[in-house]
């Protein structure tokens, strides 16, 4: 077998690599924004409500955002407040006015709520809505993730399956390149 052969099934894995590398960063989906005391914008949401005063003073069992109640805070990135059920992995920064968030699972129903000014926006996230960028027009004074439902993990991507498959193959062909069985 020459050298030019073997190279190929080689080539082709790296390829299937790559191309797992790429999907892994593609851009997150157009922003939902609203505006009470400011304007809010969150990418990656299903839908966006904004509302005046402080979230952590109104949002419980019984506060109705996008229809629903029974909502759980699960954490808030100033304080441990929260059952921490689902967390900022990549909380957005206080005094801030962008920048990244991402979170480490979802619920039935998950919400993203932004306060700034003397208001906040809350944003209603569906999957694969675990990551994106906000914005807000005031400084940021804190961000919090309420749910309803069951939480759950974050199962790990297909583009992450794909690079390790892309991977394992390079190893094997490495390892027949070898002669090892």
């Amino acid at each position: 077998m020459s050298i030019m052969s073997k190279a190929r099934p080689a080539a082709a894995v790296a390829a299937v690599a790559l191309a797992a590398v790429s999907m892994a960063g593609t851009a997150h989906a157009v922003s939902k924004s609203c505006t009470s005391a400011t304007t809010y914008s969150l990418s990656d949401a299903t839908d966006a409500e904004c509302f005046s005063g402080n979230d952590t003073n109104q949002i419980d069992k019984d506060f109705s955002l996008f229809g629903m109640t029974g909502w759980i805070l699960a954490h808030k990135n100033d304080k441990p407040d929260g059952d921490q059920k689902i967390t900022f992995t990549d909380a957005p920064g206080n005094g801030t006015q962008s920048g990244d968030w991402a979170v480490s699972g979802l619920a039935d129903k998950t919400v993203i709520t932004l306060k700034a000014g003397n208001g906040f926006g809350a944003f209603l996230l569906d999957k694969p809505g675990l990551s994106g960028l906000w914005e807000t027009g005031k400084g940021l004074s804190h961000a919090s993730i309420y749910y309803i439902g069951t939480p759950s993990e974050v199962p790990l991507p297909a583009a992450g399956l794909l690079l390790l498959g892309g991977l394992g193959g390079l190893g094997l062909v490495g390892r027949r390149r070898r002669g090892i069985a």
